[in-house]
Order: structure tokens, then sequence, then C-alpha cells
């Protein structure tokens, strides 16, 4: 590799890294002050850089936002993707449900984020544009997953995968917010609990979900 390759390279990996930087601290700024009230200054300060470095990576707190939505759609895909390849729904649900209450504060930190991101979005069209988008890609992962795995194990669901797949999100999106009030009452787990009942409407004659 030529040593100009090489330093674009290392510039890439540099550009990377400073983007990751930013979005972990949107992430924290915007949990603990709300997405209104938190400015591009304080995030860039939380991250150790300026804010010029946020307009080299986002055009605006929308585009940052959409950024740190797209960036958890990809990773809790490639997890379920992990958790759910060789297995039934059932055992990978299961094992999806030990992995969010393995990092419970984790979960509760992203639910309050997550609450943030409606609220501002309902005050902004921009922003609800690029949400419902960032929503409509998580949801169409999710029906291409269920609707491949009831593939394999030869059951109709018991709804269209897409319809499926919203009734599923919006199930996750009520108990988290519930347990957010009242963790006592509401465990977190109840969601993967529901989703289970769901999915076994879909059972064939006892067969594997």
């Amino acid at each position: 590799m030529s040593d100009a390759a090489s330093t674009r390279l290392d510039r890439r990996a540099m550009k990377q890294r400073t983007r990751e930087r930013l979005l972990d601290a949107a992430a924290v700024v915007f949990a603990r002050r709300g997405i209104e009230a938190a400015s591009l200054d304080e995030v860039a300060e939380a991250a150790g850089y300026t804010k010029g470095a946020i307009y080299s990576n986002f055009s605006s707190k929308t585009d940052l936002i959409a950024a740190l939505m797209d960036r958890r759609i990809t990773q809790q895909a490639a997890a379920a993707e992990m958790d759910l390849d060789g297995v039934t729904l059932e055992q990978g649900l299961r094992t999806l449900d030990e992995r969010s209450r393995s990092d419970e504060a984790a979960e509760r930190d992203w639910a309050i984020l997550a609450t943030e991101f409606f609220l501002h979005s309902m005050r902004d069209e921009r922003a609800r544009a690029a949400m419902a988008g960032q929503y409509e890609r998580a949801r169409t992962l999710t029906a291409q997953m269920l609707a491949a795995k009831f593939a394999e194990a030869g059951v109709e669901p018991p709804l269209p995968a897409r319809d499926l797949a919203i009734v599923i999100e919006a199930l996750g999106i009520g108990v988290a917010l519930q347990s957010l009030l009242d963790p006592a009452s509401v465990p977190v787990g109840l969601a993967a609990k529901g989703i289970q009942l769901i999915l076994s409407a879909g059972r064939a004659g006892g067969g594997a979900t």
C-alpha cells in the first residue's frame, strides 16, 4: 500500500472515530438535557471537540438524531441476526431478552433518548420525516427476519410480517415507557413475554415457532 493510500485510510479511520465519539456524546447529552434544551456546543464539548467537528460530520441537529437512530437500528439488527441464527424465534427471543436484561441501565437510557426523539419529531417536520424513515427501516429489517423464521418453521405468521413488526415495535415501546415510570411494577422483560405470546399464535400443530 502506498503512503498516500495509507494516509487516506488513516484519515477515514480518524473521521470515523470522531463521528462515533460525537454520537456517544450526543446520546448522553440529549438523554440528560433533552433535545430541545441541549445545544450542539454542549455535544461537541462533551465529546472533546469544537462545534466545527459536528458540522464536519452532520449537517444539523436533525441529521445527528437520524444518525443516532441509524446506529441503534444497525446494532440491534446485527444482534438480532446473531441471536436468531440457527434457532427458533422463541429461543432467539429469550436470548434477546437476556441481552437487554444484562444491561438494563443502557436500555433505560436508550428508552429516555427514544422518547426525546419522538417529542422532538412531533414538533419538527424535517425531524419527523427522518425519524419515520428510520423506524420504517427498522420494521422492514424485523419483518424480513420474521418472515424468514416463519418460513423456516413451515408456519404461517399470525399477521403479515410487516404488520407483525409494527405490533412488536409498539409493544416494546409501550412497555419501555411504562417501565421508565414504574420499573417495580412494569418489568422490561414483560415485552418479550408479550411478543412470545403474539408469535405463538402462528404455531401449527405444536410445531416450532
